[in-house]
């Protein structure tokens, strides 16, 4: 197997390799660079690569903030304009992926 099958085959399956709600309009990740904020980086680096393959029409937006003590939270927002914020503070990558399914993929509006 190629180094490229490799890679596609990972973002097609794993955590976070599903489809979406159709109504989910914009992801946004935002932690602190400088404090322990972890779960967030795995996040960043693990899930988020496949829940963006698998959901080219969302707009994902990721902010690294430069000060210390911004708590890591991850945001949803959906096409009416409805806002979900998931707190990423002291939780593990996968807990995080989780409960942003759990609130990206529960019934349609």
């Amino acid at each position: 197997m190629s180094k490229i099958s490799v890679i596609v085959n990972d973002l097609r399956s794993g955590l976070g390799a599903i489809r979406l709600r159709s109504d989910v309009k914009k992801v946004s990740l935002t932690f602190s660079r400088k404090s322990d904020n972890a779960g967030a980086r795995y996040f960043l680096r693990e899930n988020m690569p496949r829940i963006q393959y698998n959901n080219p029409s969302i707009l994902f937006e990721v902010k690294k903030v430069k000060e210390a003590g911004v708590a890591p939270e991850l945001t949803v927002e959906f096409a009416n304009n409805d806002i979900k914020t998931i707190p990423c503070s002291r939780i593990q990558s996968s807990e995080i992926c989780k409960q942003f399914l759990t609130v990206t993929t529960e019934g349609s509006s």
